[in-house]
């Protein structure tokens, strides 16, 4: 079964295309010195404006639990 993300009734991207592009992300963030707990915040906050996705969606498909404090504060980071 293949599931996608639906915005106005229009297909997106499939779950698995989100995940993918996460992983490239936080690898490319590890590569260039950011630890991995800090790269893959960012990789998720990436990913979530590139594609417009929610944040808290993005932490569900990834399947992970942070505090509110966590998210706060890296929402202010730039990348």
């Amino acid at each position: 079964m293949k599931r996608v993300i639906l915005i106005e009734g229009k297909e997106i991207m499939d779950i698995f295309d989100v995940l993918a592009a996460i992983s490239t992300r936080k690898n490319s963030f590890i590569h260039s010195g950011v630890n991995e707990n800090k790269a893959l915040m960012k990789a998720e906050r990436y990913v979530s404006n590139e594609y417009h996705i929610s944040l808290p969606d993005i932490k569900r498909l990834v399947g992970e639990n942070r505090t509110q404090k966590e998210i706060r504060r890296y929402r202010r980071q730039i990348l």
